[in-house]
């Protein structure tokens, strides 16, 4: 049997993985998507957070014996980059999708810290359209409209504080170097028109032995809802799940 573990981003719930769940759960594939919700697991930082999902993982193994996989994306993937070092005996592979893995210079992560904050305070109090607005206006999500849904009252605004600021960049260590001890198989993905984290998934490919780069066509930030057929592929082929 076989488990995906999938991390949504921030502004996401776990339902924007429900179209893995139609295209890969499929009679006797054995094969199952476990959807987290970031929201209900927070934490005081990213390694907190590991720790007590890799235990959640691991009682899921006194069940059975399954094959664990792990999907992160952009948050999600941040935390994913944490949970495979906090446990690498746990996973038989991870995918991770337009997400850093830190930084030691610390002007950048003081800078970063500070824009998170500056977003946790302003998501308690502005209007929802207005900064849903200006979050999609980033430069990150290269000018393309969010393919998911995001009904405030779907969410949690002092939740969604709290993670802007606790697991925020400006508190990441450089991982780079740990990640390249690993030996569980990493497929790290991105859109080509997203071209800092094509830049960063060439550079983690140099760096990172275990680590395959692929660059998706016709994709920015958000892959896997910009480019769901493709992105559906590349999943088959790492989970050898077959057509």
């Amino acid at each position: 049997m076989k488990i995906l573990w999938c991390l949504h981003g921030n502004l996401q719930q776990p339902i924007v993985w429900e179209v893995l769940s139609y295209a890969l759960e499929q009679p006797g594939k054995d094969f199952f998507i476990q959807s987290v919700s970031l929201w209900e697991t927070l934490s005081c930082n990213c390694w907190d957070w590991a720790n007590g999902f890799c235990a959640r993982v691991r009682l899921a193994s006194q069940v059975s014996s399954p094959q664990h996989y792990l999907l992160g994306y952009s948050l999600g993937g941040r935390l994913a980059w944490h949970a495979l070092l906090a446990a690498p005996e746990l996973w038989s592979g991870a995918m991770i999708v337009s997400a850093d893995p830190g930084s030691n210079h610390g002007q950048l992560r003081q800078k970063s810290l500070e824009r998170d904050r500056i977003w946790a305070n302003r998501f308690l109090t502005e209007p929802w359209d207005t900064l849903l607005a200006e979050w999609d206006a980033l430069p990150i999500f290269c000018q393309r409209p969010c393919p998911t849904p995001r009904p405030e009252s779907a969410f949690d605004r002092q939740k969604l504080a709290h993670a802007f600021e606790a697991y925020s960049k400006g508190h990441m260590e450089e991982l780079t170097e740990r990640l390249s001890s690993l030996s569980v198989p990493i497929t790290y993905i991105t859109g080509s028109e997203d071209r800092h984290y094509s830049q960063l998934g060439k550079t983690l490919q140099s760096q990172v032995a275990a680590l395959t780069h692929i660059e998706v066509k016709d994709a920015g930030h958000r892959v896997p809802w910009e480019q769901p057929d493709a992105f559906l592929i590349i999943l088959k082929e790492v989970l050898e799940l077959g057509g």
